[in-house]
């Protein structure tokens, strides 16, 4: 069975690390900038019934047997709020720039239909040598597999 979330995760990245200062994950350390890590990710799937040729009004191509919502989380760390928030927002940007997708919708099966902001969580990390503070974005790509 086909699956696309690495197909998903790898485009991001790749795309994304030019937009901002985004890095695979390791241990975090406050730098002078902020850092932005992929952090965790899940996809949830819903069978297409037969009779639902038409999604989000597109034709659904035949061989696309599932519905899935990808969820994925930026983690910007940085030594104010501001500065990881600033990163973030440099991703939200990025994803939501006409034609950003065009080349990951060519790799999938059936394109990206809908991309929702989700939850957003602001901590610190005060246990560390200097306090992080930590912005984690939450973001779901709906397509079909």
């Amino acid at each position: 069975m086909y699956t696309a979330d690495y197909t998903i995760r790898k485009y991001l990245t790749n795309k994304l690390s030019t937009k901002a200062n985004l890095h695979f994950p390791s241990k975090a350390t406050v730098e002078k900038k902020a850092m932005v890590y992929i952090g965790g990710s899940s996809v949830t799937r819903n069978k297409i019934p037969q009779n639902m040729p038409v999604i989000a009004a597109q034709i659904v191509p035949q061989e696309v047997q599932n519905l899935c919502q990808f969820t994925i989380d930026f983690v910007s760390i940085a030594e104010d709020f501001k500065n990881a928030s600033d990163e973030i927002e440099k991703i939200l940007e990025a994803i939501f720039t006409n034609g950003f997708l065009d080349d990951l919708d060519k790799l999938l099966r059936m394109p990206i239909y809908e991309v929702l902001v989700g939850d957003s969580l602001m901590t610190t990390q005060a246990e560390a040598q200097k306090t992080m503070y930590v912005h984690t974005q939450s973001i779901t790509f709906s397509y079909g597999e």
